[in-house]
């Protein structure tokens, strides 16, 4: 067990990475402490480069992390990089500008490719937290530094810039654990749920019955037993977002509560791209009643944000599965829980509530002339929502597919992610979407 707070040398953290600490090592002969080398992640071999370098990032880690990438392509391999360093070494002046660019085209490339797992075990800026950054997933230490310039303090929050807190909620860190073992033991876990590379099937991995009811908490009452690992949970409120397995077969799981914010639609997003690379199926849960409704969120981001995600949903290949749980309600039905190219199947709990407005403001436009006889507006919404917006109306309305109880979902969505694994469509030619970031 390691000592609370202790650093560990860029050896002893690929021998936590790689199953029962054993690796084959890759060019030794150097005075860098930085290492690279191979070994199997539960079974399946993966590349791995541990920097340490105290002095800074230079030409000879540069090389080693160049054959780590470039190893990885030829192979099909996972890669994952290791960061614990004072950025770039100065004093090999402007040839540091070239390697760093090459490498980050390096990184670039194999985006989308294979799986990059970032692992930022101590300090990692400036040019380092761009390769960091530019990973499918970046995981951190809470006692761990990741920054693109120098640290500063916002005076607005008085929280310093680069901490594994400050980096969670700017979206830079998907994962921040205590302690070096569970930052490893969180690496081989997400690791275990990815396929070896976008032309790979995802490992099929043994389960255990859910740990909760439905009833409890809806991901955790359907996704197997321990499997989920949430990303991302300090970026926005309203949307959760996992990793997981059902069924023993990975999926990416959505789960909204709430009004979405721009911070959520970002959330949401990421995931779907990072399970459309690899091909990896999406269950989005849904209970909203709409995107938030604020000048200060639509000015920060929150029309472009979610015409981000409309437009991730819709151009995503991967298998997509919806469950409307609670409200799916206007453009929030639209977006996230839509037939053809948002989603493949949808499915409602029989007691959701699918409309374009909400109940009280359809009372208000198309029963005015019941609100005459009747004032009370909170009995004629639930009316409303029994009767003209219910999981019935939809499905009549060609808007779901099939209506569920809560003791069937699990394994309605075990046997729609099973079906749909065969799915195969093409986007039409083109270089790529005009993403509004």
């Amino acid at each position: 067990m390691e000592e609370k707070n202790k650093r560990l040398d860029a050896t002893a953290r690929l021998q936590l990475l790689f199953d029962d600490g054993i690796y084959t090592e890759l060019d030794r002969n150097d005075a860098s402490g930085s290492r690279i080398g191979y070994g199997s992640v539960g079974g399946a071999t993966v590349f791995a480069y541990a920097e340490g370098e105290k002095e800074g990032f230079g030409s000879t880690s540069a090389k080693k992390l160049e054959k780590v990438y470039s190893l990885a392509e030829k192979t099909g391999s996972p890669v994952v990089s290791i960061y614990d360093s004072n950025g770039v070494a100065l004093s090999e002046g402007l040839a540091s500008l070239d390697t760093c660019s090459l490498l980050l085209g390096q990184i670039s490339r194999l985006s989308g490719v294979v799986p990059q797992i970032a692992v930022v075990a101590g300090v990692c800026g400036g040019f380092s937290s761009l390769c960091a950054s530019m990973a499918d997933i970046c995981l951190m230490e809470e006692n761990a530094e990741l920054f693109l310039t120098a640290p500063f303090v916002d005076a607005d929050s008085a929280e310093e810039d680069g901490s594994a807190g400050f980096a969670g909620k700017a979206g830079a860190a998907a994962v921040v654990c205590e302690g070096e073992e569970a930052l490893f033991g969180k690496t081989r876990e997400l690791l275990s749920m990815l396929p070896l590379n976008n032309l790979a099937s995802a490992p099929v991995l043994e389960f255990t019955d859910p740990e909760k009811t439905v009833d409890e908490d809806a991901v955790l009452g359907i996704v197997d037993g321990e499997s989920a690992v949430e990303l991302y949970a300090s970026l926005g409120s309203a949307v959760k977002t996992y990793l997981a397995t059902l069924g023993g077969s990975a999926v990416g799981v959505i789960d909204v509560n709430g009004r979405v914010c721009r911070k959520d639609s970002v959330k949401a997003a990421r995931l779907v791209q990072l399970c459309d690379a690899y091909s990896v199926p999406v269950i989005t849960m849904v209970d909203s009643e709409g995107f938030v409704a604020s000048v200060k969120n639509d000015r920060k981001g929150g029309i472009r944000n979610a015409a981000l995600l409309t437009h991730v949903l819709s151009e995503a290949t991967t298998a997509k599965v919806c469950l409307i749980k609670g409200n799916a309600i206007g453009s929030v039905y639209s977006v996230l829980c839509g037939k053809n190219a948002a989603n493949d199947m949808v499915y409602a709990w029989q007691d959701a509530v699918i409309s374009a407005v909400p109940a009280k403001t359809a009372v208000g436009i198309f029963w005015e002339d019941r609100i005459e006889k009747d004032s009370d507006i909170e009995r004629l919404a639930g009316e409303y929502a029994r009767t003209e917006a219910s999981a019935e109306k939809a499905l009549e309305a060609g808007l779901v597919d099939r209506i569920l109880s809560k003791e069937e979902t699990r394994m309605t969505l075990i046997e729609a992610v099973d079906m749909l694994a065969s799915k195969r469509v093409s986007n039409l030619s083109k270089k790529h979407g005009n993403l509004p970031y």
